[in-house]
């Protein structure tokens, strides 16, 4: 086989297919993966034997070699649109020393743009000489190829090649595609990197989606490209199908609290402009506060009106400075945003300054291209108007949603078919507390029961709400919910006795009257907190988790101190540690108020 794979080399048999990459907003291909194969009727035609035998023979590099010069001819011989992304093995670039030239003069030969390249380095052989690989990639980013980085969690150093490398792509290994419908945990680990990828200004890649189901899920997720046979097959000429483009039509184009909406559409300099120049747009423009400099559409510095204005009315500034490129006066390090970063992690990067202070004007890219100037005035402007939105529908004393916002998120997740876990919280004895104590020391505990929920919750991925008085809604979608329900009772048990005068605490109760006037004793305050399961098929209605709750509430109030009940699918009662609820005394009947549909 080794020396069949000599001849393929010799003749130049080998060749390139093509599958398409989609990009999330457009619904388009952004590109196309070129991936190698050998002659139809040959033992060699899949790539893995290929470069098994390749390794026998030890002519990897060769086989490197003809691989990229074969995906390079057929991508410019059909000349597909977009981006050619293409596979080079890390050890292929610490061996193959002049590789960054060798591209260079086959991309004149093939008449291809070295700015719509992206070399893919798998994580699958990635070497522990770090340093060396950062310097093979240097010369191809200034060719003006994109790097990515393939198969992403496949090996063991990911996160430091990640670091390291700092890719323009990050295309995500299948394995935490494949089923990600049925398994939580491969969903949460995507989300986490779509959250650092959008931080960092990285586009993140899906790879394997094989099915509807997938490619939603993904999209929900956040990912911006999508690829995968249910996109499309590798073929010698490529497309895409048009049944899979349904779950981009429903899934949200663009988030709304993203920086995108903060880009103003000022146009920029080139590197060649003058200061000259740069002086006579902003004569023109008053409005403009800042004007990017870009090259080739890759933002390279920020010029700001002021600053420049003052640079310019010294004596004889002008006459030294008007003829020199703008790169002469630019900040050379301005602050870039990606366009998909959330408001949050916005205001963190340009607040983020080594010295304490804050971008008055920051430039907002889309894929790395300049999109536009953002300014901190409209980031402030638009948090503001998000906050006060939010306060219109927010309980007046925590600030956590209310009833409205509960629904609509349960229906949200309920249309979505996700999983997720459903619990009311309830504090028990509150109004012999309040009676007591006062209203302002019963908000204090309120505010506390808020803040222990908020801490135990994982943001942006569960989500917590106020229904009301001593009533609270909360929706997990964390894997280790269970582990977070525990932690929450914990805190609870221990920190509501503190609200109580030290002799209530050591005679376990407090007098005060029940609601028919009857005076009685009253136990401390505690925590009854209600659990429905729901599996994320279509059987559950908001109607119908509201009643598991009302009823699973009445038996987690049914037992004396801090309790937690799960109401399981199949209609079991169970504690936090699977046992049957009913063996722990708990009861099915009672009052108490819950979340209701009809509210």
């Amino acid at each position: 086989m080794a020396s069949e794979l000599t001849g393929l080399l010799r003749q130049g048999s080998l060749r390139a297919l093509f599958q398409p990459i989609v990009d999330r907003t457009t619904r388009v291909a952004i590109g196309h993966e070129g991936l190698i194969r050998g002659p139809v009727d040959s033992p060699l035609h899949l790539p893995g034997a290929l470069f098994a035998s390749a390794a026998q023979e030890d002519c990897t590099l060769e086989l490197e070699r003809a691989s990229v010069e074969a995906v390079l001819r057929d991508f410019a011989a059909l000349g597909l649109p977009g981006r050619l992304f293409f596979n080079v093995l890390p050890r292929t670039l610490l061996l193959w020393e002049d590789f960054a030239s060798w591209l260079e003069q086959a991309l004149v030969r093939y008449r291809l743009d070295p700015h719509e390249i992206v070399v893919e380095i798998t994580e699958h052989g990635l070497t522990d000489d770090d340093d060396r690989l950062v310097a093979a990639v240097r010369p191809l980013r200034a060719m003006g190829c994109d790097i990515a980085l393939d198969d992403l969690g496949a090996g063991f150093s990911g996160l430091k090649s990640w670091s390291m490398i700092r890719p323009d792509f990050v295309k995500v290994d299948r394995y935490f595609v494949s089923g990600i419908e049925t398994d939580p945990v491969r969903a949460e680990i995507l989300r986490s990197v779509v959250d650092m990828a959008c931080a960092l200004g990285c586009r993140v890649i899906a790879e394997g989606v094989e099915n509807a189901g997938q490619c939603e899920l993904v999209l929900d997720l956040g990912v911006d490209h999508v690829q995968g046979y249910f996109l499309g097959h590798p073929q010698a000429v490529p497309r895409v199908s048009a049944v899979a483009l349904a779950p981009f039509d429903r899934a949200a184009a663009v988030i709304a609290d993203c920086a995108e909406h903060l880009a103003r559409a000022v146009p920029p300099l080139s590197a060649a402009d003058t200061v000259g120049r740069a002086v006579e747009v902003f004569r023109r423009e008053p409005s403009w506060v800042a004007l990017a400099v870009v090259d080739g559409g890759r933002p390279m510095g920020l010029i700001r009106r002021d600053q420049l204005l003052t640079l310019l009315s010294r004596p004889l500034h002008p006459e030294i400075y008007n003829r020199k490129p703008v790169t002469a006066v630019m900040e050379p390090r301005p602050v870039l945003v990606d366009a998909r970063a959330r408001l949050e992690q916005v205001s963190r990067l340009v607040t983020g300054g080594a010295d304490g202070g804050h971008a008055d004007e920051f430039i907002i890219t889309r894929h790395g291209s300049y999109l536009g100037v953002g300014r901190m005035i409209d980031l402030l402007r638009e948090i503001t108007a998000q906050q006060i939105e939010v306060a219109r529908h927010a309980n007046p004393l925590t600030g956590l949603p209310g009833n409205g916002e509960i629904k609509a998120r349960i229906s949200e997740w309920l249309t979505r078919r996700r999983p997720f876990v459903a619990c009311h919280l309830d504090v028990d004895h509150f109004k012999a507390f309040n009676d007591c104590y006062g209203y302002a020391r019963g908000d204090q505990v309120l505010l506390h029961v808020a803040t222990a929920l908020t801490q135990a919750m994982r943001p942006r991925v569960d989500f917590i709400g106020h229904v009301g008085g001593d009533d609270f809604v909360f929706l997990l979608r964390s894997q280790d919910w269970s582990l977070r329900l525990l932690s929450l009772l914990d805190d609870l048990a221990a920190s509501l006795l503190k609200f109580h005068d030290a002799g209530h605490r050591e005679a376990g109760g407090l007098a005060g009257h029940d609601r028919d006037g009857r005076e009685r004793i009253f136990p401390l305050l505690s925590a009854s907190v209600a659990v429905v399961v729901v599996d994320g098929g279509s059987g559950s209605t908001l109607d119908s988790i509201a009643e598991q709750l009302r009823r699973t509430k009445q038996a987690a109030k049914g037992q004396a101190g801090n309790s937690c009940v799960l109401s399981m699918p199949d209609g079991r009662l169970e504690d936090l540690h699977g046992r049957p609820a009913r063996q722990h005394g708990f009861v099915t009947e009672g009052e108490g108020a819950v979340l209701r549909a009809s509210a």
